[in-house]
């Protein structure tokens, strides 16, 4: 039952990124997909940067994963595949976007992001 319930959680959590990605995309003049998840990954990064206090080498190596796995999450999401697939797919990628971010920060910052990533994710729920 605890897995179920994470996996819920990460698949929120996917949603709730991608959702913020489209909402800077609106705003953007340019059609550029991929422009547009970077500045998505850059703003993330920025909220991200001010609060684990994070070192300019840590928010460099943290905004190239966001962008990394933002642009695979979006192609995966544009692909033809089955939902279910779909979605076992987005909570492994999830699983690894934590894992390397684990690798940049220190363990306090990540035990903060985890938190912090969690509020986000309640949030979002009480939004719909």
């Amino acid at each position: 039952m605890r897995l179920n319930r994470k996996y819920r959680l990460l698949i929120v959590f996917t949603i709730s990124f991608m959702a913020t990605a489209a909402v800077v995309a609106q705003n953007i003049t340019q059609h550029d997909p991929d422009k547009q998840l970077r500045e998505a990954a850059r703003e993330a990064t920025q909220y991200w940067e001010k609060e684990l206090s994070l070192t300019a080498k840590q928010a460099n190596l943290m905004e190239k994963k966001i962008i990394e796995f933002a642009i695979k999450k979006n192609k995966l999401i544009q692909s033809k595949m089955r939902e279910e697939a779909k979605t076992k797919r987005l909570q492994r990628l999830q699983e690894l976007e934590y894992k390397d971010m684990r690798d940049i920060l220190t363990g306090p910052q990540y035990e903060r992001y985890i938190k912090l990533s969690k509020e986000r994710i309640r949030k979002q729920k009480r939004k719909h």
